[in-house]
């Protein structure tokens, strides 16, 4: 039964089961940092924790994949907000490096489900199929953007461990919503992913180029942003608008994904992934001679865009096995943001973190030179 109105009802309930799954894993990144002492870890330590997440999905989603596919997405959704809960008591329980890695590897597994389910809800039919993934993109930041804030100022109350379980009662709203999904909706039966155990997938052209938005992006961007702006003010004052601008980013997500998907629907992929990608390169030049406000709010805008057409496109140019290109797709997204920070903390001693946005914006256009020159783009549409 993949009804137009079954598919996008699922879309959105499987949207927010995410949603209140990730409130946990996104206070996290706000409260750890600074009470590494109260969680009875070291500064080298949170590193691992904030980090090991996304090396877990590098290797896992294909197994993911088989799994979801074996039980149906509905069961995948159950399963994945249940861990995901636990994964966030996790963060109040227990203390030490040992549970604590545990807990983050539980949530790497959470979430790779979590998000497979939801792109998988929303290919399936290939009519709307950008409007569908900008729909999700735009709900999964409202349990982020409010655990940043709300839970922020919650744990000064109560204390940097205590929160988290309020954020996993919050969390059993996303548990109640993935019993809501239909039962009958179903992924193509060509879905048929290789068996390759823990590898690595091979990239298609339109992996390397998220795996450039996630290195440059969410890994070098977000790592140097803070920094760069101490040429410019105080340290105070770079971090508040490091810290800013890094917030922005979920805003600007949800308003930005349903728009850039509707356009993909309208006019097809093409038109918006060269004009976003284009104006994404001019972002990292922008910073890269020292125009930081207005190239980081290219770079904003743009990351907000392509984590919607970039699955649109894979969607499309794989419509006969959209799942099994789709987890490959964000893996090589994860590849990349995992290794944007840990090559940045080694490069940043021989090149400066202007140069080093000047070096990505670079490869990102000769990238989609490579793409635009293939016989996916000839097939896109």
């Amino acid at each position: 039964m993949n009804n137009d109105k079954f598919v996008l009802r699922n879309v959105w309930i499987s949207s927010w089961v995410l949603s209140f799954s990730l409130l946990g894993d996104a206070l996290l990144y706000v409260v750890l940092p600074v009470n590494a002492e109260a969680f009875g870890v070291s500064m080298a330590m949170v590193g691992l924790l904030l980090s090991i997440n996304r090396i877990v999905r590098t290797f896992t989603y294909g197994m993911v994949v088989r799994f979801a596919l074996r039980i149906g997405l509905r069961n995948t959704a159950i399963i994945g907000s249940i861990t995901a809960l636990l994964s966030t008591l996790g963060y109040a329980l227990f203390e030490g490096g040992g549970a604590l890695v545990l807990s983050r590897v539980l949530w790497g597994l959470s979430y790779a489900a979590l998000l497979l389910v939801t792109l998988s809800y929303a290919s399936i039919n290939p009519a709307a199929t950008g409007t569908r993934i900008g729909i999700s993109r735009s709900v999964e930041q409202v349990g982020p953007l409010f655990a940043t804030i709300g839970g922020a100022a919650l744990a000064g109350m109560v204390g940097p461990t205590s929160v988290f379980y309020y954020m996993a009662l919050g969390s059993t709203v996303g548990l109640g919503l993935a019993l809501l999904l239909h039962r009958q909706i179903v992924v193509p039966a060509s879905e048929k992913p290789a068996k390759r155990g823990f590898a690595i997938p091979r990239p298609t052209s339109v992996d390397v180029l998220i795996f450039w938005m996630g290195f440059g992006i969410d890994g070098v961007f977000t790592v140097t942003i803070a920094l760069m702006w101490l040429a410019y003010v105080d340290p105070a004052t770079a971090i508040i608008f490091g810290g800013s601008i890094l917030a922005a980013r979920r805003v600007c997500e949800m308003v930005i994904a349903p728009v850039a998907g509707n356009l993909a629907d309208r006019y097809g992929v093409r038109m918006p992934l060269v004009a976003v990608i284009m104006l994404c390169c001019l972002g990292f030049l922008l910073i890269g001679f020292g125009y930081l406000l207005s190239g980081s709010a290219l770079l904003v805008l743009c990351r907000g865009a392509l984590g919607t057409l970039f699955p649109a496109a894979v969607a499309r140019l794989h419509s006969d096995q959209p799942v099994v290109a789709l987890a490959r797709n964000q893996t090589w997204r994860d590849i990349g943001a995992a290794a944007g920070p840990l090559l940045t903390g080694l490069l940043i001693s021989v090149i400066s973190p202007e140069w080093l946005h000047v070096v990505i914006g670079v490869l990102f256009v000769a990238s989609f030179g490579g793409f635009v020159m293939g016989a996916s783009w000839a097939r896109l549409r």
